[in-house]
């Protein structure tokens, strides 16, 4: 992908400094494989780092307007035919950026609401003194900016902005405990006090005087009414979702994991480049041991024998998860909720010695099309329990829990008085003979890991209830939880994640699922296309009828990452693990509750085998977050 910088010098007459978007760029220089370049115009200077993935000429800004406008942008537009129809331009070859600002021409601020694909981008417009910054409606794009009374200056990095003169480098401790509860609830905040992001969905104007962010979209769904066959609806806007991000580059490749979402994609897109009677499309898997709760090579393979394309298998021997882990703290420029990153960057660096500079990624498909959950509080709102008993024995292995449990707890919400208190009797006879009790609401698995008194200084709770929690109103409706699943500050953070890792290796991550018109497709799908006999994102299954293979179509399961990180954490990091929780414990002590992780370690030195998911977040965020301190210290002072 490439990159964007900018410099808005906001005193009246000041000229803008060419050594420092330089700098900037300079701190960009992976994201300029194929070229840099800057402008300026008196108090503004912009500037981009080129990685050619869309087949255009030369890297920016552009200009236009005899001069009066000027862009730098990161960009992929997908209605560029539609674009191309409203604005009467007739030259096909005219360059995405380009396209914007005749957008921005001829909508002004509102252009961002006519665009549909992954952009980010600053115009600059002389005659109102005014730049216009946007950044697409998911957040697949980075965008980062400082704002001073004096400066305005912004970049696809945290980096390039710190490197700037004037500006600090005190560090939250909002973001700190967000961390470590798993809580990116902030859509502005970075783990720099004075360091901001530009949220997914809207722009932000910046003038002499004043900077006025808005939001240009919200996630709702399509308003067009459904085609009769849902699942080849969805199967048309999905090949042409696929088909738009292999725009611009032959160098295409694609994960292919062996789950539904990266097989989907890997198929269609190989289905896509035997038509074209191109090359055959390259996969990259990961291939663990046989026999190992993250062998997924039998799926694989699967995929492979029905469809021609250029795979490579990378084996994954004797996983460390904090190998490299300094080098990837850089590339991230703080901590990041991604324990499973190094792999992916393993699929990187191979893509990118392939040849290949845009990565097809399923990342997306359980947000996008949804499990269906929320169907299932549908049917017992409805009263429409036999359905209801159908959907949860269908998926009882799914859900890994007993039927009657989880149906119980849907009649104990959703079923009349008199029918609760018989069935809660009947219930605990029925539980009691088979050993088990009723199911307990844990408590917020973060509340050991942060220190009490950052947890209190910070509001964790109160975000966490806020943010964390999906509210029950809309848990009751599929729409509703499909929608506020797509709205958290997850969805983001991991875009900038991958982006981060992608840049270091000169490759572009796309992600078919995130397509504005897909996306809104879905969140307009009833309950009982997305959650049937038992099977979640049953639309996409259906879709992909004679496309996949059925071991694949119909699989279940999804990979537990659990034991795999506990075995290569014990495995190949126990003397970092002790140094850091044991033995040094002082770095972290203001933010993680010590004791608790430390007795979290010693129960999975003893019993590793049945370490949870949360005991495994305590110790790999706890370790992360001491190695960037120590990495940024003591650069970095707590705000």
């Amino acid at each position: 992908m490439s990159g964007v910088a900018g410099i808005l010098l906001r005193e009246a007459g000041r000229p803008a400094a060419a050594n420092d978007i330089q700098q900037m760029l300079a701190r960009m220089h992976h994201r300029a494989r194929d070229g840099s370049s800057w402008w300026s115009d008196r108090s503004v200077t912009l500037g981009h780092a080129w990685l050619d993935t869309t087949g255009e000429d030369g890297p920016g800004p552009l200009r236009m307007a005899g001069g009066k406008l000027a862009i730098t942008a990161d960009c992929r537009l997908d209605n560029r035919d539609e674009l191309l129809a409203k604005l009467g331009i007739r030259d096909r070859s005219i360059a995405d950026g380009m396209l914007i600002m005749r957008a921005y021409l001829k909508w002004g601020e509102a252009c961002p609401t006519y665009l549909q694909g992954d952009f980010v981008f600053a115009i600059w417009d002389g005659e109102r003194r005014a730049l216009f910054c946007a950044r697409d409606h998911f957040g697949v794009k980075p965008f980062y900016y400082h704002s001073a009374d004096k400066r305005f200056a912004f970049a696809s990095e945290i980096g390039p902005i710190l490197a700037l003169d004037g500006v600090g480098r005190r560090l939250s401790e909002y973001q700190i405990s967000g961390f470590l509860a798993g809580l990116p609830d902030d859509p502005q905040a970075t783990p720099y006090s004075e360091i901001f992001r530009l949220p997914a969905r809207h722009c932000l104007t910046v003038t002499g005087s004043q900077v006025v962010l808005r939001r240009y979209w919200e996630i709702e769904p399509s308003q067009r009414p459904l085609r009769r066959d849902a699942a080849e609806e969805f199967g048309d806007l999905f090949a042409q979702s696929v088909q738009n991000r292999m725009r611009g580059t032959p160098a295409v490749g694609a994960m292919l994991s062996g789950g539904l979402d990266s097989s989907s994609i890997a198929s269609v897109a190989g289905l896509q480049a035997a038509a074209a009677q191109g090359p055959e499309l390259k996969t990259f898997s990961l291939v663990f041991d046989k026999g190992s709760s993250m062998d997924e090579k039998p799926f694989i393979d699967a995929v492979l024998d029905r469809h021609k394309l250029d795979a490579t298998l990378i084996a994954v021997g004797n996983y460390a998860p904090f190998a490299e882990f300094e080098r990837i703290l850089e590339e991230q420029e703080g901590t990041f909720l991604a324990p499973g990153l190094s792999l992916t960057r393993s699929i990187y660096r191979t893509a990118s010695a392939k040849g290949v500079k845009v990565l097809l990624d399923g990342h997306g498909g359980d947000e996008v099309v949804s499990q269906g959950h929320g169907h299932l509080h549908e049917l017992a709102n409805a009263g429409r329990w036999l359905e209801l008993w159908h959907e949860l024995h269908s998926a009882a292995n799914t859900y890994g829990e007993g039927m009657l449990p989880l149906y119980f707890r849907y009649l104990t919400i959703y079923g009349p008085a008199w029918r609760i208190a018989r069935m809660r009797t009947m219930a605990t006879r029925l539980l009691g003979r088979l050993g088990r009790g009723p199911s307990k609401i844990p408590r917020a698995a973060w509340a050991g890991l942060v220190n009490p008194e950052l947890a209190k200084r910070t509001d964790l709770a109160e975000r966490f209830h806020r943010t964390g929690c999906m509210p029950r109103n809309v848990s009751a409706s599929e729409a509703l939880t499909h929608r506020w699943l797509l709205s958290t500050g997850l969805v983001p953070h991991a875009f900038e994640v991958l982006d981060k890792a992608g840049a270091n290796f000169g490759v572009e991550p796309r992600y078919p699922f995130w397509d504005k018109p897909l996306v809104e497709f879905c969140l307009a799908l009833p309950g009982g296309e997305k959650l049937k006999d038992g099977f979640g994102r049953h639309v996409l299954r259906r879709a992909m009828q004679g496309v996949l293979p059925p071991a694949v179509q119909w699989r279940r399961d999804k990979i537990d990452f659990t034991a795999n990180l506990v075995k290569g954490m014990l495995g190949n990091h126990r003397d970092l693990l002790d140094q850091v929780l044991v033995s040094d414990g002082d770095l972290i002590a203001p933010y993680v509750n010590l004791p608790e992780v430390n007795a979290v370690y010693a129960r999975m030195l003893r019993q590793p085998e049945q370490a949870t998911l949360p005991d495994v977040q305590h110790v790999w965020r706890s370790i992360s977050l001491a190695l960037w301190l120590r990495q940024i210290q003591p650069a970095g002072s707590l705000a």
